[in-house]
């Protein structure tokens, strides 16, 4: 497994996520994974992969979302994704 992401407020390192964050992660890359199959008629793993990690990436930016949950979302993309 990887190592925790670190906190963005104090870069210490995160906590591992809750069962109820890792459900959540799986949940949104559900979801993006449909709305990539159903946007992209070529799609591919790496089209699933470069738009799950800008989600990811603007999730955190907007504090959309808690950091147990985009660290679960983080491992789960390197698990499945790569």
């Amino acid at each position: 497994m990887p190592a925790p992401m670190a906190d963005t407020q104090t870069n210490e390192p995160a906590a591992p996520p809750t069962t109820d964050q890792r459900f959540a992660a799986l949940e949104l890359l559900l979801q993006q994974l449909v709305l990539v199959l159903e946007c992209e008629p070529t799609f591919t793993a790496d089209a699933l992969r470069a738009w799950s990690t800008l989600a990811r990436q603007r999730m955190a930016a907007t504090r959309s979302t808690d950091p147990g949950t985009l660290q679960a979302l983080a491992q789960l993309q390197q698990r499945v994704l790569t």
